[in-house]
């Protein structure tokens, strides 16, 4: 719990358009009630990172919501049938309150997740940057990004425009629902990992690796 610490609260920059993009992709702030002793619902204010890499959480995930918060989440693992996953959470109202007035989307936001229309411009990158860093992987014969949001999706083939970077879009339905994969070609892996600030090392690796020399 952190009710009693207060978390300092950042102006956008570089740091909160990132974590914004870690959040959109693998995180959540959900709609949560407990029932107290006394019998009332009370409101819990969670917010949620999942992550298969516990590297990843400990050296990038948690030193930055330091930075952003002055607090700490804490990995818990959370055991699945196939691979261990951890849950990186943490209870603050006052930043969850915080993210939400600054756009993001709470609840069950994998079909309505949008990008913030209050961030500034000069920080998509950032954000784009955190959405590969998480759901970003190998999509068709490159790197990219699937998502159920149309908006993510937009938002995506919006930036690689602007890059100048070559991509395909290929859509697709399932259960009533259009999904979205946006990637890049092989051989044009290397200039994403140039111009968008990646640091999940695991995906950095997968674009070098894999990139025709």
């Amino acid at each position: 719990m952190t009710f009693m610490y207060k978390p300092t609260l950042p102006k956008w920059n570089e740091d909160l358009a990132y974590l914004f993009g870690l959040l959109l992709g693998d995180g959540s702030l959900p709609l949560a009630k407990t029932i107290r002793p006394n019998g009332r619902r009370q409101t819990r204010y969670l917010i949620y990172f999942i992550s298969n890499s516990l590297d990843f959480v400990n050296e990038v995930y948690i030193p930055l919501f330091q930075k952003l918060f002055s607090l700490t989440p804490k990995a818990i693992l959370v055991k699945n049938k196939k691979n261990p996953l951890y849950n990186c959470r943490i209870e603050s109202k006052m930043v969850y309150e915080f993210l939400r007035e600054n756009g993001f989307t709470v609840g069950r936001k994998a079909k309505i997740a949008s990008i913030p229309k209050i961030m500034p411009a000069q920080f998509r990158i950032y954000l784009l940057a955190g959405l590969l860093d998480t759901d970003g992987g190998k999509k068709g014969n490159g790197f990219g990004l699937s998502t159920a949001s149309k908006y993510l999706a937009e938002f995506c083939i919006e930036i690689f425009q602007e890059l100048q970077l070559k991509h395909h879009s290929c859509p697709w339905h399932y259960n009533d629902h259009i999904y979205h994969q946006i990637y890049v070609p092989k051989r044009e892996m290397l200039k994403l990992l140039k111009a968008i600030p990646l640091k999940n090392k695991e995906k950095i690796n997968f674009i070098e690796t894999n990139t025709p020399q």
